[in-house]
């Protein structure tokens, strides 16, 4: 069932208190202009084109209220805008032959002007924000209260106006209190306009862009009717321009209803503006891109995309050190508002606006979560290309790092066993020469040749270890590494926890963190004594090695560093390394397993 329909009482008060009333004042307001333009082109030599103008003012007053209310029906400017209208239109009642109407349009005398002064100083927020504003706003509408009390308690118009009826409040014609009424209007016309120039003026100093493109249009009609009024006053004398004057007068006024639609349109962005704005934020964009769009879209040059650095003093809205898309610390001004970008409780980024936006904030929320999600998409979208990088410089350093083991491996068989056993092959074809002459020496040279060999063996066995120790296949990574550690000839200190048999990979990735660390002690480090801990636990195989030398080791300073960082990482693990200047070195990796 839709709101208001028959059968839901809740959704029919609903529907009375918001869009019913509103259009049950408009249809109330335009009935009402209908019969004054009426009224007031009855009246004999009325000026038709005025009388045209006021009506299409306070019809322009009326509409333009409706719209602005339906638009965003929170904000009051529409209601003060049709209140400006309606009160216009209720000034022409005076001139009715109608006793009762006619009382009316005397009370009413000035209704339009304190509903206009509440809109200038409530736009485009609709707020009364300060004191003085309340304070100049209660001055216009008791002025002009008072005003139209005087007019109908002590001035009978029907006694200088023919065919207007008496008044029903009238008690005598005061020409005295006449004075006294019109003295009061203009001193509360000075003090109100007064005002009004001095809270906009500030207004417009203090504002930033978006606000002064809200106020220009409507305070430039209000000084050219300034204006036009101050001249009138000084060419009072000539009829003819006075009345070319207050024409001019009446045709701007008829356009100020338009000025303040036109900065309410453009100040609260509309369904379609939204939907344009999301779709074009759900593409991954850099920060710069983002900001650049939100700044458009919403109308607000100041915008800036911020965030948080972790560190510095907090800024005047409580948020942590903030910094703008390029890095440079940005501290919001008193006049601007933060907003939090994205959800959750760790949020990391905020838009500085105008605080204007704030006014709209279902928009600036939608906004502000779109903003979020697109720089939640290129954070991800960054860190996919970084790893995708990193896979394929580490795929470049693996293919680079076998080739160069397999260069290694034949320049090693081919300087050592190779030419060990060439040089044996030669002996064991001397010794066979010299057999056959029976040559006293064969045996010395057969013996030579068999060390050859021996030599030769044990190279062969070390490159072996080399690729894979035998021992760490046939007994385990703490008996390798116990054997590794006694190799060495500097102290080792090994701290092996109860290892259970991992896969071989893992077995492998440890036992070479450990020989690299090892080599690098004894080569660079100078080092006096080395750590070695390997501690299984919770699916997590974590080795240190930890040595007294003099550090400064970098990751990216070898070859072998990096490769171990690779063939931790393709396991799955992480391989770190400290190395303070003069501060010793420490290599852990961590590993995850399954014990076998």
């Amino acid at each position: 069932m839709k709101p208001g329909a028959a059968g839901d009482p809740a959704g029919s008060r609903r529907w009375w208190h918001g869009d019913g009333a509103m259009w049950a004042v408009a249809l109330c307001g335009a009935a009402l202009g209908g019969w004054t333009t009426l009224i007031a082109a009855g009246v004999p030599d009325a000026d038709i084109f005025r009388v045209t103008v006021h009506t299409v003012a306070g019809a322009l007053f009326l509409v333009s209220g409706i719209v602005a209310h339906h638009r965003r029906a929170t904000n009051k400017v529409g209601l003060l805008m049709m209140g400006v209208g309606i009160g216009f239109f209720s000034e022409d009642l005076q001139l009715s032959p109608v006793a009762w109407v006619h009382t009316v349009g005397q009370l009413t005398l000035a209704a339009s002007g304190p509903f206009l002064a509440h809109l200038v100083l409530a736009f485009p927020t609709g707020r009364l924000e300060s004191r003085p504003q309340r304070l100049l706003a209660a001055i216009a509408y008791l002025g002009a209260a008072g005003n139209g009390l005087l007019n109908a308690l002590f001035v009978d118009m029907h006694a200088r106006i023919p065919g207007n009826a008496p008044g029903l409040l009238l008690i005598t014609d005061s020409l005295v209190m006449e004075d006294v009424m019109r003295a009061g209007a203009r001193l509360t016309a000075i003090v109100v306009s007064a005002g009004l120039v001095v809270v906009l003026a500030r207004r417009w100093l203090s504002a930033r862009a978006l606000m002064r493109s809200l106020l220009a249009p409507a305070i430039a009609i209000m000084l050219s009717s300034g204006l036009l009024s101050v001249v009138g006053l000084v060419f009072h004398e000539d009829r003819e321009l006075r009345t070319a004057f207050v024409y001019v007068y009446d045709l701007l006024f008829a356009a100020l209803p338009l000025a303040f639609l036109a900065g309410m349109i453009y100040f609260y962005l509309g369904r379609g503006a939204v939907d344009r704005l999301l779709r074009r934020l759900r593409d991954p964009k850099e920060a710069g891109e983002i900001e650049d769009l939100l700044a458009r879209s919403l109308r607000d040059e100041s915008l800036r995309v911020a965030f948080l650095t972790g560190t510095g003093p907090a800024g005047r809205h409580g948020e942590p050190g903030l910094v703008d898309r390029h890095g440079v610390p940005l501290d919001p001004a008193p006049s601007q508002a933060v907003t939090p970008i994205g959800g959750g409780d760790h949020r990391q980024a905020f838009l500085v606006h105008d605080p204007l936006l704030c006014e709209d904030p279902h928009v600036l929320e939608t906004v502000a979560a779109a903003a979020g999600l697109a720089l939640a998409n290129r954070s991800l979208a960054a860190q996919v290309a970084a790893q995708l990088a990193e896979v394929r410089a580490s795929r470049a350093r693996i293919v680079e790092a076998a080739d160069a083991e397999r260069r290694r491996i034949e320049r090693d068989l081919h300087d050592g066993a190779q030419q060990r056993l060439v040089t044996a092959l030669l002996k064991v074809n001397l010794a066979r020469r010299r057999l056959q002459h029976g040559d006293p020496a064969v045996p010395d040279v057969l013996a030579s040749a068999a060390e050859g060999l021996t030599a030769a063996l044990a190279e062969i066995r070390e490159l072996a270890q080399g690729l894979h120790p035998a021992l760490l296949t046939e007994a385990g990574l703490a008996v390798a590494l116990e054997e590794l550690a006694a190799r060495l000839p500097l102290p080792v200190e090994t701290d092996l926890g109860p290892l259970p048999k991992f896969a071989p990979n893992v077995e492998s990735a440890a036992y070479f963190v450990v020989a690299e660390a090892l080599t690098n002690a004894m080569k660079h480090a100078e080092a006096g004594l080395v750590r070695v801990g390997v501690r299984h636990a919770d699916g997590v195989l974590a080795v240190s090695v930890s040595d007294d030398g003099r550090g400064g080791a970098d990751l990216a300073g070898g070859s072998g560093l990096q490769g171990l960082v690779d063939r931790v990482a393709a396991l799955g693990g992480d391989l770190t390394l400290v190395s303070p200047a003069r501060g010793g070195t420490t290599i852990k990796a961590v590993l995850p397993v399954d014990a076998c």
